[in-house]
């Protein structure tokens, strides 16, 4: 979703196919402008995926969740939402932005076991905090996040992708993300070392991330949180504690930036980040396999990196989601 995870995302899909610490931080007022997201006409959908909106007998079907869809499987990543919600909600004071579709919001398939849901949020200092959770059951389990500064800021974006894929292939990617290229040697080395010290607590979250669809030399730091288990328990242990402290000390960085007068840049950098993000992800394939290829399209351009500029596609190629 922010990071490579591509394998892993390749060999899921192709399964799902066949089977078909806490921080104070006193927010800072700024000034408020906003992007505005144009939302896509309604496309077809086959009755199988359930989508916000929908009868239900739940009360909401947003998290937090106290169980998986899958009675035997485990909601590995749920104390990083309760968190950061905590964190959002009664530390920095964060107001919760409608999705641009509730479509969005909120989608299942329960013939495949999966289900999706996404908040998203702004501050003072951040034009858009989103956060996802997948849930499906021991095939996946999904924890993104990613932290928007205001245009006044010129400052990194903070990506989370936490990952859990069949019962061994656990992935974590935590990045203070520039976004200018590594040439920028001063401003690589100010962002950086800000992070250095949490990394070398963390040896397991010291590894390297593939270069198979993204350029590490683009939008990713030389600080980042990196770790590949075979078990569940470094989530826990390490994972949870080290996302605790990366998220601390990026925001105690968001506090010190002084504002910049040319906004339009750092517009015009997070569209490129945005347009960079959405045509290397590979989780839009993951969501065309659940889900279907329009809801993923609209998903990734309209919500995940809603700066980004969305292909042009054949309607009448159908993209109905999955069955």
């Amino acid at each position: 979703m922010v990071v490579s995870y591509a394998s892993a995302v390749v060999v899921v899909a192709a399964v799902a196919s066949s089977t078909c610490a806490a921080f104070v931080v006193a927010p800072v007022s700024r000034s408020h402008r906003h992007h505005p997201v144009s939302v896509p006409a309604s496309r077809r959908r086959a009755p199988s995926v359930r989508l916000a909106g929908a009868e239900s007998t739940a009360e909401s079907p947003l998290p937090p969740w106290d169980e998986s869809l899958d009675p035997s499987a485990s909601l590995l990543y749920m104390q990083f939402w309760k968190h950061q919600q905590s964190v959002l909600e009664n530390e920095l004071g964060a107001r919760r932005v409608a999705l641009p579709a509730k479509e969005l919001e909120y989608a299942a398939n329960e013939r495949m076991g999966a289900r999706i849901a996404s908040a998203c949020y702004e501050t003072d200092d951040f034009r858009k905090i989103r956060m996802t959770y997948f849930d499906a059951g021991k095939k996946v389990q999904v924890f993104n996040s990613l932290w928007y500064p205001r245009e006044e800021l010129d400052a990194p974006v903070l990506g989370i992708d936490l990952l859990c894929f069949g019962e061994k292939k656990v992935l974590a990617v935590i990045d203070c993300q520039p976004l200018l290229p590594k040439g920028d040697r001063e401003f690589r080395e100010n962002t950086d070392k800000n992070f250095a010290r949490i990394r070398a607590n963390y040896p397991s979250l010291c590894g390297k991330m593939s270069n198979r669809y993204y350029d590490e030399n683009t939008f990713f730091s030389d600080a980042m949180l990196f770790g590949r288990f075979d078990t569940h328990g470094p989530i826990e242990d390490e994972v949870l504690p080290a996302f605790s402290e990366y998220m601390g000390a990026y925001l105690a960085m968001i506090r010190g930036t002084k504002p910049t007068d040319d906004c339009e840049r750092v517009v015009g950098q997070q569209r490129a980040y945005d347009q960079y993000s959405a045509e290397h992800d590979p989780a839009h394939g993951l969501f065309v396999t659940y889900f279907g290829e329009s809801w993923a399209d609209e998903y990734v351009h309209d919500f995940l990196f809603d700066l980004s500029e969305k292909p042009a596609r054949d309607e009448a190629a159908g993209g109905g989601v999955a069955a």
